[in-house]
């Protein structure tokens, strides 16, 4: 199958460190996507969270997989040779630019299922780039006592109330986390991003 690229998530905190050699050469990209096997320097082909639709059919498959919109654990690139095992059909109603996100929703989903939140709880969430912003959304869907979250960033804060946070905090305002939960907090998430230090020169 010939599948053309629609959208490909970067994961920036991750390209960049293999862009600033800065990526840990001792431990393995993904043991689980064939893709991303070798040594992790820069340039490689990165990237696991790709949406696109299937072009072109060995004779050998289904017709019906002709131009269905589909998910891969990929990397960039603009067309890319696949078999139907290694590719997930994106059911109707699923736009591409939500499809995307796949990656990222499952581990939003693992964290929210570790930490078992409970009625009434108060939950902090630390950062809120896509994990933290999908881990909140999720959040929000309990009956907590209360939801804060923090970020550097102001849009993402805003994004975090619109997606169900209680409050947002700027990290300078941590503080503030007495007044909002002045019992201390029951459950944390820690999904910020924490950037190395750029020694290139």
């Amino acid at each position: 199958m010939l599948v053309k690229t629609l959208l490909s998530a970067i994961s920036s905190g991750t390209e960049l460190l293999f862009y600033r050699g800065q990526f840990p050469r001792d431990i393995p990209l993904d043991d689980n996507i064939p893709t991303l096997q070798g040594e992790p320097s820069y340039p490689l082909k990165y990237g696991y969270s790709l949406v696109g639709q299937v072009a072109a059919l060995g004779p050998q498959v289904d017709p019906a997989w002709l131009q269905r919109l589909v998910f891969a654990f990929h990397p960039h690139e603009t067309h890319f040779l696949s078999t139907p095992g290694k590719l997930l059909a994106i059911p109707e109603g699923i736009a591409p630019e939500d499809a995307v996100f796949l990656p990222n929703m499952e581990t939003a989903v693992n964290l929210v299922m570790d930490g078992a939140p409970l009625i009434g709880e108060h939950v902090v969430v630390f950062g809120q780039g896509s994990v933290g912003l999908l881990t909140t959304a999720l959040l929000a869907r309990f009956p907590l006592d209360s939801l804060v979250t923090l970020d550097l960033f102001p849009m993402r804060r805003q994004l975090s109330l619109e997606a169900g946070a209680h409050a947002s905090l700027d990290p300078a305002e941590l503080e503030a986390i007495k007044t909002l939960q002045p019992g201390g907090a029951d459950l944390v998430f820690e999904v910020s991003m924490k950037f190395l230090p750029d020694n290139s020169g």
